[in-house]
Order: structure tokens, then C-alpha cells, then sequence
């Protein structure tokens, strides 16, 4: 098992090309992209696009610019993912509360909470390898740091998108 912010250290054993400048990130750009979409699922090609805006504002962007820019909407979706977990846990409390009224539930003693717990932990350690992966397939290269800057932002991105659909299915319920 990988030690945690394996993919930080990582980025911080690289020697950088220069000292990374202040981004100017928002995230308009992917939000807006959003927007467009027609089709149930497309949101998530729309990971990045703010990312992409901040280093293109960049005059000659560095790779540490530019990963400073993914991590930028890194955190953006990081906000996201939290907020949706824990109004998921709150749907799954109820889930779990009204089960527990049902014959069955001394049969399947399983518990909602329960299960999204352990998803979110084994989703955080499935990210942090496959960013790994990702970024060792390009060690010595000088796209290591952004290659799991950039796998780490689609990830976070897509597991916010995942939590927030999740949470409008279980209102729906």
C-alpha cells in the first residue's frame, strides 16, 4: 500500500523548471461548460476547462503552473465532494432509520452509512494509485507533476459528480 499524498510528494520531489506564479483561478469556465450540456452524464468532460483557462492566462506557464492551476480546481471540486458527502450521509441516515422499520432489514443488516463510508475511503485510496500509476508512466519526463496533478483533478471532479447525483436520487426516493 502506498503511503497517503503519495502524489504530493511526488510533485515535490520533482526539480521544478521555475518557481510556480499565483494563478488566478475561477471556476467559471468549467461551470459554464456545465451549463451546455445536453447530455445526461456529459458534465464531467467539462473537468478541467477552468483549470485550462488559468494556465492559458499564464504567460509561458510552467508545468508547475499549470499543475498549481489543476490543483486550484482540485480544491474547487475537493469543496464540492465534501459538501455532497455529507448531505449524502445525511440522506443515508434517513435511508437507514426508515429501513430499519421494515421486516427485512433483520435479514440484509447492511447499513447505508456504513457502505458509503467504506466507498469513500476505498475511492481515496483507488485515486491516490491510479494517480500514481499515472504519473510514474511519465517519471523522468517532464510531465510527471502534471500528469497526477490532472488525474487527480478529473478524479475528484468525477467523485463530486458522482456524490451530488447520488444525493439528488436518494431526495427523490
Amino acid at each position: 500500500m502506498r503511503p497517503p499524498l503519495l502524489i504530493a510528494a511526488l510533485a515535490f520531489a520533482l526539480p521544478l523548471p521555475a518557481m510556480a506564479q499565483e494563478v488566478n483561478f475561477s471556476p467559471d469556465a468549467t461551470l459554464a461548460c456545465m451549463e451546455k450540456q445536453r447530455l445526461p452524464g456529459a458534465d464531467d468532460t467539462c473537468i478541467g476547462e477552468s483549470a485550462r483557462v488559468c494556465f492559458q492566462s499564464i504567460k509561458n506557464p510552467s508545468n508547475s503552473d499549470i499543475a498549481a492551476c489543476m490543483a486550484a480546481e482540485t480544491e474547487y471540486w475537493k469543496g464540492r465532494m465534501d459538501t455532497a458527502y455529507e448531505a449524502m450521509l445525511k440522506q443515508a441516515e434517513l435511508a437507514d432509520a426508515e429501513f430499519a422499520k421494515n421486516p427485512k432489514s433483520k435479514v440484509v443488516p447492511f447499513k447505508l452509512t456504513e457502505d458509503l463510508d467504506l466507498q469513500q475511503q476505498k475511492w481515496a485510496e483507488w485515486r491516490e494509485i491510479r494517480c500514481a500509476v499515472e504519473a510514474m508512466m511519465r517519471r523522468g519526463t517532464p510531465y510527471t507533476m502534471t500528469a497526477a496533478a490532472s488525474c487527480t483533478m478529473k478524479r475528484v471532479g468525477e467523485q463530486a459528480m458522482f456524490l451530488e447525483s447520488s444525493v439528488k436520487y436518494m431526495q427523490t426516493k
